[in-house]
């Protein structure tokens, strides 16, 4: 090497050396510990070079085995699915500009959280016998303990998603609820928190009402019915039923520090609610009010945004109207999707106003809508026959200046700012010296004097909306929509919207309910309910051509409604919203704020002939969403659902021999038809059952799958009639 080579080599090499020295790396934090199933973010520091880029590692000890996980590019940790021999790992930044320069950080690996979906058996009869139960659920390890009662008993693995367990009823009255827990063990020892129970003995009773009438009540009521809700309701009758779901615990979404990023374990708890919860009615009044006070989670699209407002929707479904009103213009999940968080007051001097975003939408979509109307939900029309404005720009400009001024909530131990950085615990705060303080002119020409506090002024307007006389009509229509039928009658549509007004339902053959306070959602919600025109196909089958009838079962309802039927066990890993997706309606990602829904969807007759201009849920199909539907109940009925979904088809296949092929008719009738199939689906049934020839097992299992395959991808109960 020549001595102006050997120069240029060392200069090189002081260069590097230089640059390393004046690079430093800080990564933050340096520890961490991390639960298998979640994710955990780290941040680095570059200072030194122009360009502040890091690469991001991560690797196991040497001579451990097993896998790290993997780290995005901006930090993002997400830990293996499975525990490596070692649980540790080391998580390093390094420099793009000086790759000499790195910082490490070392992460302990935890065990996941579980989470308990079903039990079975679901009930455990009196005495002391013990009796073994079958945990279904996700995040299971070795060692994992189930607590019955708080109470650990003998557990045993089976896999990630199913433990058996020793349960003794002992000690425990006839109609007791055992509380069902799994504790996994450490490193990171947590205990389930879900609701879920196995009931001691049974306080059902002797029938009030039919199957049929408890079956089809189920279907608006509930996510489907099963065997073992129909019983529960035919003891306990309509309004019976109605009354103890009021008081049943709230099945959870998975708390946002237990999930990984995204929304799909949200997803996923959504349907093992939906197929398990006990809390049927609550959750149906839930998807309900979240089909009307639409945050779509196109925008919000993480546990930490979404999860905080579906719980929002579950604590206020049986709430008064103005409660969820208020919780809900105060949700930052909301104030973030429609821009009230961080609505500055108008600034003359940059020439900037309130946003006007939340202020529409608001009396638009969620309480009056855009035209006056009778109590009977008809419009009112002016002296030429017009309809009437609820409101105009003008009032959308007002009502703007009121919700400004709130940001999110203040971080514990942070400092109220103008603007407080995205945090969703608990409801927007106001900063008060962005609160526009000039007089307002609201609905009807009420006005707001000027010098209020942003929470005068809150509550000003919102008790002005929530006391429009729209809103009854307009909010009781949208939930007979979602629960029972898309075409109500303008009569069922008053009585529904007298009992918001009133706070009472009091129909003749029921108890009267309610507060007798105005908006009461359980007055609502058992008008919807036991309204002669809900419960008119009760006895018999009402709708004939050209009747419309009936609710389409939209992808959100018919995926869980048919595995209830099937008696399938669901839990956390489960792909369900895969299936609602290709039917048109992915979990909470509603396109817009108008979610799925625009009146007057015409539906070809091919899809379902007796009904041929039905509600705003049609929007969602087409004949190629026909088709979809029809590939649907394929997955479902011959496809692998993963163990995230097991049906046992065994109560179906068991009748699937030659001999008892219209007993498997009857079967799927109950299950699926309430006991009503018609004849035209009967006779299809046994034409696709009686093409499959043999005797074996394997020939009454393809016959059973036809069967069920015909029926539930039949246009007759596609509706919910």
């Amino acid at each position: 090497m020549g001595m102006k080579t050997l120069q240029l080599v060392l200069v090189g090499i002081v260069a590097l050396a230089s640059a390393s020295a004046q690079t430093t790396i800080t990564i933050a934090p340096t520890t961490a510990q991390v639960h298998l199933g979640t994710y955990f973010q780290f941040a680095a520091h570059v200072t030194g070079p122009a360009n502040t880029t890091v690469g991001w590692t991560v690797a196991l000890p040497a001579g451990a085995t097993g896998s790290p996980g993997s780290i995005s590019a901006g930090g993002r940790y997400t830990p293996p699915s499975a525990m490596p021999s070692v649980n540790s790992v080391t998580v390093t930044a390094t420099s793009v500009a000086t790759p000499t320069a790195s910082a490490s950080a070392q992460v302990t690996l935890e065990n996941p959280f579980p989470t308990v979906a079903s039990t079975s058996p679901a009930s455990l009869p009196v005495g002391s016998t013990v009796a073994t139960l079958t945990i279904g659920g996700s995040g299971f390890v070795t060692g994992a303990q189930v607590l019955f009662g708080g109470a650990a008993v003998a557990t045993t693995y089976v896999s990630a998603t199913r433990l058996t367990a020793a349960a003794n009823p002992a000690g425990y009255a006839n109609g007791t609820r055992v509380p069902v827990a799994v504790m996994n063990p450490n490193p990171g020892s947590a205990t389930s928190t879900d609701a879920v129970t196995v009931e001691v003995g049974s306080t059902d009773g002797p029938p009030v009402i039919t199957a049929t009438v408890a079956s089809r009540f189920l279907d608006q009521a509930a996510f489907g019915p099963d065997p073992a809700t129909v019983a529960h309701v035919q003891s306990l009758g309509l309004q019976g039923y109605i009354n103890e779901q009021l008081g049943v615990p709230i099945s959870p979404y998975p708390g946002p520090s237990t999930t990984g990023f995204g929304l799909d374990q949200v997803q996923a708890r959504f349907f093992s609610n939906a197929v398990h919860g006990r809390d049927q009615l609550r959750q149906r009044v839930a998807l309900a009010l979240g089909e009307i006070f639409v945050a779509s989670a196109v925008e919000e699209s993480t546990p930490e945004q979404l999860v905080p407002y579906l719980q929002i929707l579950q604590n206020d479904a049986f709430a008064n109207y103005r409660t969820l009103m208020q919780d809900i213009t105060l949700s930052p999940t909301m104030g973030e999707y429609l821009d009230m968080r961080n609505n500055d007051k108008a600034n003359p001097v940059t020439g900037t106003r309130a946003n006007e975003n939340y202020a529409r939408e608001l009396m638009q979509l969620f309480t009056i809508g855009l035209l006056q109307l009778n109590l009977n939900g008809t419009l009112q029309l002016d002296g030429s026959g017009n309809p009437i404005p609820t409101y105009d720009q003008t009032t959308i400009q007002n009502f703007a200046k009121v919700y400004t001024g709130w940001t999110y909530p203040t971080k514990p131990g942070a400092v109220l700012q103008k603007h407080n950085p995205p945090y969703f615990i608990g409801p927007m705060v106001a900063y008060e010296a962005n609160h526009d303080t000039t007089g307002k002119t609201l609905l009807n020409g009420l006005l707001v004097p000027a010098g209020q506090t942003a929470e005068q002024d809150l509550k000003t307007a919102l008790d002005d909306i929530f006391n429009h006389p729209n809103v009854g009509p307009f909010v009781g229509k949208q939930l007979i929509q979602h629960l029972v039928t898309s075409n109500p009658s303008a009569q069922y549509v008053g009585r529904v919207a007298a009992a918001f007004n009133t706070g009472v339902f009091n129909e003749p053959g029921y108890n009267q309910v309610g507060s007798g306070v105005r908006g009461d959602l359980v007055a609502v919600v058992s008008a919807v309910l036991l309204d002669p025109e809900a419960r008119a196909g009760d006895n018999g089958p009402s709708h004939v051509p050209p009747d419309t009838s009936g609710h389409l079962r939209e992808p959100m309802f018919v995926v869980p409604s048919i595995l209830r039927g099937l008696g399938a066990t669901v839990n956390d890993t489960n792909y369900l919203a895969a299936l609602a997706t290709n039917l048109g309606q992915q979990p909470f990602y509603q396109p817009t704020v108008f979610s799925y829904f625009t009146p007057g969807y015409l539906i070809p007759a091919e899809f379902t002939p007796n009904l041929t201009l039905l509600g705003p849920e049609f929007q969602l199909h087409s004949p190629s969403a026909a088709v979809t539907r029809y590939n649907t109940v394929s997955s479902i009925v011959y496809g692998n659902l993963g163990a995230g979904t097991v049906i046992d088809f065994t109560p179906f296949s068991s009748l699937g021999g030659a001999a008892s092929l219209q007993s498997l008719s009857d079967l799927i009738g109950q299950r699926f038809f309430y006991g009503q199939m018609p004849a035209a689906v009967n006779t299809e049934l046994s034409r696709a059952m009686t093409a499959i020839a043999g005797s074996t097992a394997a020939a009454a299992l393809a016959r059973a799958q036809a069967a069920l395959y015909v029926a539930l991808s039949s246009s007759y109960y596609t509706v919910e009639h």
